[in-house]
C-alpha cells in the first residue's frame, strides 16, 4: 500500500473556500453519483504534453474529530488500464491568519499486479501518482481561487 500526501496553498478565505468546495463536491457526496474526472499529469520533458487518464470519483463527507474542519472522502477507479484505485480525504485546512488556505489530499493506493506492480511503483509509479496529486490540487486551486476573484470583482463594481 503506498500514501499520498499533497498540500497547495490557495489565496483564498478558508471560510469561503469550504463552501467553494462544499458547492463543487457536495450535489455528488449527496446523490452518490459518480462522476468522470480527467486526470492529467504534465510530462517533465514538454509542459504542454499530457499523459491523461479517465476516473470515476465518487465522494461523501468525511470526518474531523475537531469537528473544525470538513473532510471530503474520494475514491477513483481509473477507466480500463492497469492503474490503482484512490482512497483518501480532500480537505481544506486554515492558514495563520484566515486569509488563505490549503488544499490538502491524503491517501492510499495499491499497486496493480502485487510484487511486478510494487517494482514499478518504486521505480516511476508513485511519481505519476504525486504528478497526479498535484496536478489535481492545481486545478482545484484555481478553480476556488478564480471563483474568489470573480465574486470579489463583482462586489467592487457595485
Amino acid at each position: 500500500m503506498s500514501t499520498l500526501f499533497y498540500r497547495r496553498y490557495v489565496n483564498v478565505p478558508y471560510g469561503r473556500a469550504r463552501g467553494y468546495l462544499e458547492d463543487a463536491l457536495g450535489a455528488y457526496a449527496i446523490s452518490g453519483e459518480p462522476q468522470m474526472v480527467r486526470l492529467a499529469i504534465p510530462l517533465p520533458e514538454n509542459g504542454e504534453a499530457r499523459l491523461q487518464k479517465d476516473v470515476v470519483v465518487t465522494y461523501g463527507p468525511g470526518t474531523d474529530p475537531m469537528h473544525f474542519d470538513e473532510p471530503w472522502k474520494l475514491h477513483w477507479h481509473p477507466q480500463g488500464g492497469l492503474f490503482p484505485d484512490f482512497d483518501g480525504e480532500l480537505t481544506v485546512r486554515a492558514d495563520e491568519d484566515y486569509t488563505s488556505c490549503a488544499l490538502e489530499l491524503r491517501g492510499t493506493y495499491l499497486p496493480p499486479l502485487g510484487a511486478a506492480g510494487a517494482a514499478f511503483d518504486a521505480i516511476l509509479g508513485s511519481r505519476l501518482a504525486s504528478s497526479t496529486a498535484r496536478e489535481l490540487l492545481r486545478e482545484i486551486g484555481s478553480r476556488i481561487e478564480e471563483r474568489f476573484k470573480v465574486e470579489e470583482a463583482a462586489k467592487s463594481t457595485r
